[in-house]
């Protein structure tokens, strides 16, 4: 769990302390609005405070949902260690607050890390990002099949209901 200390809600945008020298800054959020775009500079993580966060990536010109984050989820931090560009598009799907962390917050924490740890990060992070993209190719997949299947379900003539067998019928089962 993430000690974020105590702030006040008062302002749009508040600066909490969350160790000695640290800073991070709570910022609210109203339904609907983007916090960051897929392809972006990834600067900052940023941790769900209240209120719920998609996720979603571009596939074909469509958005799949890969997540939709609640308080004490954490987001961003896949850009903010690797300094790619984001992965993903984020967008408050109800007013929200999100604490913001820094780049820099981050990579001086990881720095201070046992080298093992560094390596474990690096690969749970490059295993994430192939589920992320794995994840958006089967929904794609998965929506092209259902397309599909109802297409053809609208091309089949409608079945007429079969009729009960009469009594005497050598062909009704007895």
């Amino acid at each position: 769990m993430i000690e974020l200390g105590q702030g006040t809600e008062t302002e749009a945008r508040t600066s909490i302390r969350a160790k000695a020298g640290e800073i991070l800054t709570r910022i609210p959020f109203e339904k609907d609005k983007i916090i960051f775009r897929e392809g972006q500079d990834g600067t900052d993580a940023y941790v769900v405070e209240s209120g719920r966060i998609g996720v979603f990536k571009m596939t074909d010109g469509k958005p799949v949902r890969l997540a939709v984050l609640e308080k004490g989820a954490i987001f961003g931090e896949m850009a903010a260690i690797t300094g790619e560009r984001r992965s993903a598009t984020t967008i408050a799907v109800e007013p929200s607050v999100v604490v913001r962390i820094s780049k820099t917050t981050i990579q001086q924490k990881i720095a201070h890390c046992d080298p093992f740890i560094k390596a474990l990060i690096a690969i749970l992070i490059n295993n994430l990002g192939r589920v992320n993209e794995r994840y958006a190719t089967t929904n794609k997949v998965a929506e092209k099949l259902l397309s599909d299947l109802k297409a053809a379900q609208a091309e089949k003539p409608a079945e007429k209901p079969a009729e009960p067998p009469i009594d005497g019928d050598p062909a009704s089962p007895s």
